[in-house]
């Protein structure tokens, strides 16, 4: 004899087979136009020169002296 389900289990499964979606859980999800806004690499800018071998030396005895 198949089961009948009574009224309680059919609002209980149809709440977990149909989830509702907050505006908030939808906010959230990621859409095509988020993969597309940085392309490319980052170009940093105002760097400065690079320091030479003989100054990162003597920066580094410095900091280590303690």
């Amino acid at each position: 004899m198949p089961v009948m389900p009574q009224q309680e289990h059919q609002d209980l499964s149809e709440a977990v087979q149909k989830p509702k979606e907050t505006g908030e859980q939808a906010k959230n999800l990621a859409t095509a136009d988020h993969h597309k806004a940085n392309p490319g690499p980052v170009m940093a800018e105002n760097l400065g020169q690079p320091a030479s071998k003989e100054e990162l030396k003597k920066r580094a005895e410095e900091l280590n002296k303690k």
